[in-house]
């Protein structure tokens, strides 16, 4: 069964402002009190957050809002196993 999702509290995404060149690709607003607590109550290294398209549509420009997603995906113990490097001791033959 899926996880609930989880959205950042103090990350905001919007699409970049109208005439903006083209290499930008959105912009995002941090609310640093709020976001660094948010941050204080997480686990691990790495936050992963992904930008989606929403379904509701903003009035003002007629298009579909932008927000974050805390990516909560983790690898299932088979596929970790895997992604282990063998260790290289020396006795395999040259590539070539």
């Amino acid at each position: 069964m899926p996880e609930d999702k989880e959205f950042p509290t103090g990350l905001y995404v919007n699409r970049p402002r109208p005439g903006s060149p083209d290499f930008v690709k959105a912009r995002i607003s941090i609310k640093v009190e709020t976001f660094l607590e948010y941050l204080g109550e997480q686990d691990g290294e790495w936050l992963r957050v992904d930008v989606k398209e929403g379904f509701k549509v903003d009035p003002e420009t007629d298009l579909k809002k932008w927000y974050a997603q805390v990516d909560t995906w983790k690898p299932k113990a088979q596929q970790q196993e895997k992604a282990q490097p063998q260790e290289e001791t020396g006795d395999e033959p040259l590539p070539f």
